[in-house]
């Protein structure tokens, strides 16, 4: 188990699997997802067999620290041994938990193990300009490497696609800056 600020990130179960289709399932999650269709108990099923033994990605329940409660989902995808980096994808399917710091802590405790515990150099995802997570990620510390055109249809229109990545280095130096400003703060 993983710990943050507000949340812990442990693995996926499968008496949690019904919840996280259910919520992956939700247009107004779905329309953020490269996958575009309902996602079916089979599917689901195949999912958590896939998921168990490919060891090119690690998936976690993201749950409340406080209450144990599930409220998300998030991993690291497409792991790259070699050249050591991945993509990561989340999300908060609480609705009660968005907007409340609980997805900034979990993906930043998901960079930290992917950094530290992988040891990848590089984390990366793809974000469809419809969503205002973007900020949250830029936020966090990643930085734009381009964008894809027009490369995603939803809510009847194309959205472009930004590539964003955060490198160990870049992710070192925002962790000694943050811990620098705690030790001036504790010393005021």
């Amino acid at each position: 188990m993983l710990s943050g600020k507000k949340i812990t990130l442990s693995s996926v179960e499968e008496e949690n699997l019904e919840q996280l289709r259910a919520w992956r399932n939700r247009p107004d999650l779905r329309k953020y997802f490269r996958e575009y269709k309902e996602i079916s108990r089979i599917m689901q099923v195949q999912w958590f067999s896939k998921i168990n033994n490919d060891l090119n990605q690690v998936n976690f329940e993201i749950h409340d620290k406080e209450t144990s409660k599930l409220i998300g989902h998030c991993g690291l995808y497409y792991i790259n041994w070699i050249h050591r980096h991945a993509e990561f994808g989340i999300y908060i399917g609480d609705d009660t938990f968005r907007k409340g710091g609980y997805g900034s802590d979990a993906l930043r405790t998901l960079i930290k193990y992917g950094f530290n515990d992988l040891n990848l150099n590089k984390i990366w995802c793809e974000v469809y300009s419809n969503n205002d997570a973007i900020d949250t990620y830029r936020h966090i510390g990643f930085k734009k490497e381009g964008t894809l055109r027009q490369t995603y249809f939803s809510e009847g229109k194309f959205w472009d696609a930004d590539i964003l990545s955060m490198l160990k280095e870049e992710h070192t130096q925002t962790v000694e800056k943050e811990n620098n400003n705690q030790r001036r703060f504790s010393f005021e």
